[in-house]
């Protein structure tokens, strides 16, 4: 047998006298891999699909940048979707219950005490509660207060029931 390829490989189990297999060396990527030609036209159509919607999709997301989340929010059920939007405020027909402060005996002027005073607010405190005040905000057992100083040491608090002052230090 006579073999003209410039390259020859012996099968292992080849012995002497034996036929060869002989391969050719391809001389270019393009004739390694030939490709059928209907092949060819399908690698070359997914291609141009693929680069088709990529650009349809960013023309689209140009045009209108809340259009796929339009669309995803209308995909989903109904009761996926939270009916509130962040930040929104929601008419609430009642107000909402708050809690109810219960004390074993009503405050006097002889409980409170000046914790801080600072530009036109001051924090008052008793044994079981902090207030924070302002000029017209009405305490339990002070009534409303009336004006707020601030000085070097302290300040001083007015209301319609006492006056507090803080003692010097």
């Amino acid at each position: 047998m006579t073999n003209d390829l410039p390259f020859q490989h012996k099968t292992p189990a080849s012995a002497p006298g034996s036929p060869t297999i002989a391969a050719p060396i391809p001389q270019s990527l393009s004739q390694a891999i030939r490709l059928p030609t209907l092949d060819r036209m399908f690698l070359l159509s997914l291609c141009m699909a693929s680069v088709g919607f990529f650009v349809v999709s960013y023309m689209i997301s140009l045009d209108d940048p809340e259009y796929f989340s339009r669309q995803a929010i209308a995909a989903l059920p109904v009761s996926a979707v939270d009916p509130i939007n962040t930040g929104a405020i929601v008419d609430v027909p009642t107000a909402m219950p708050a809690p109810q402060i219960v004390r074993v005996k009503p405050p006097f002027p002889a409980d409170f005490q000046i914790v801080m005073v600072f530009d036109s607010e001051a924090i008052l405190a008793t044994s079981e509660e902090l207030w924070r005040v302002k000029v017209g905000s009405v305490v339990p057992g002070l009534g409303e207060i009336l004006t707020i100083e601030e000085r070097g040491t302290g300040g001083m608090v007015k209301a319609k029931q006492a006056t507090l002052e803080t003692a010097a230090r």
